[in-house]
């Protein structure tokens, strides 16, 4: 579900880089959000799957803590694949504003 919302973003900031417009903060500040929340969401999935004994409040604790739990997270239950999985969420993140950077160079070089 993930994969497919960052790609969706991404076209559609290439599509508006491309023909002179930009996207506007809102809809930027939706996809953080949403991104974070479906992050929270996979993570909760994944606690059930590995068996990490987690405190009663951990859903909430991973909101409001998102920056340095999501990273902890996925290394203290995968070591250094972990930092792969970071790489790769990251990837995920900012690739739509990567597909916009690109559209917007080339239609303004």
């Amino acid at each position: 579900m993930i994969v497919l919302l960052s790609i969706a973003v991404g076209c559609l900031e290439f599509y508006l880089n491309s023909i002179g417009r930009f996207e506007t903060k809102q809809t930027q500040l939706v996809w953080g959000f949403v991104f974070v929340v479906l992050t929270i969401v996979w993570t909760l999935d994944d606690v059930k799957k590995r068996k990490f004994e987690k405190p009663f409040d951990f859903g909430f604790l991973m909101y409001v803590f998102w920056p340095i739990a999501f990273p902890y997270y996925l290394v203290s239950t995968r070591g250094i694949e972990g930092l792969v999985h970071i790489a790769g969420f990251l990837a995920l993140w900012l690739g739509p504003w990567m597909a916009g950077l690109v559209a917007y160079v080339y239609v303004y070089e």
